[in-house]
């Protein structure tokens, strides 16, 4: 078992009734697997905090829209409303600010899990959990949304970003495994489910949801998670009259 999926099952960590417990989980999102350091000093005060949710969601909006290689330090701190060198007090370089909006946006996805899906027990209730991920994250702040599938697809063809997420993607798709594999025990797959194309499905589901989440159908997002709760219940089809 790699570190990841160790640390969301809970291995030597809290757990409730089986599931992973909240600060496994959240150790486990963090990009190097560590718990986020602390700064040195007086703690950030407010105004501080606020500057740097605002850093970090243009970030996390400016490397969705032109990607790692095409947006600078200053594209960020335009959209943010700051100058670059208020940035260097959050980030040192445009790596460790990408590492930071990642960390931030995979934490926030991580908890949402924690709080909807882990705690139904059963798996059609944790499908239902999934969705209500999504549309609570949505309408909160869609960028975090967008920004986890595009995040994973930087890291993956930029060589300095290579270690920025190896154990928050792991615990996203040990979530997928953890539901599968519980499904299985309780006997709630139908007969003839391949549990590995169980996962997969619902890779692909999570990565569909993530990477439309900040193109051009923003209007259709919220509708589209309502047709996926009428799937997930049976509820999305019906017989014609005088048919079947």
């Amino acid at each position: 078992m790699d570190r990841g999926a160790a640390l969301l099952t809970g291995a030597g960590a809290a757990t409730t009734a089986g599931r992973p417990g909240r600060a496994a989980y959240s150790v486990a999102m963090s990009p190097t697997g560590d718990a986020p350091p602390r700064r040195r000093g007086r703690p950030p005060d407010r105004r501080s905090e606020e500057t740097l949710a605002t850093v970090l969601r243009a970030a996390r909006e400016r490397f969705s829209q032109a990607g790692y290689a095409q947006t600078s330090l200053a594209d960020i701190a335009d959209a943010a409303g700051v100058t670059p060198r208020a940035l260097y007090h959050y980030a040192e370089s445009k790596q460790r600010l990408f590492a930071l909006a990642a960390d931030h946006a995979y934490q926030r996805f991580g908890d949402e899990i924690v709080a909807r899906v882990l705690t139904r027990e059963d798996t059609r209730g944790r499908l239902r959990g999934y969705v209500d991920v999504f549309r609570a994250l949505y309408q909160d702040d869609p960028s975090i949304v967008a920004f986890v599938s595009r995040a994973a697809l930087e890291a993956a063809r930029t060589p300095e970003l290579s270690d920025a997420l190896p154990i928050a993607i792991a615990g996203v798709l040990d979530v997928n495994e953890l539901i599968v594999r519980d499904g299985v025990a309780r006997g709630e797959l139908a007969p003839g489910v391949e549990p590995a194309g169980a996962v997969a499905l619902l890779e692909v589901f999570g990565a569909g949801l993530t990477l439309i989440a900040g193109g051009d159908r923003d209007p259709e997002y919220l509708a589209m998670l309502d047709v996926l709760e009428h799937l997930i219940d049976g509820s999305l089809l019906m017989t014609p009259e005088g048919t079947g």
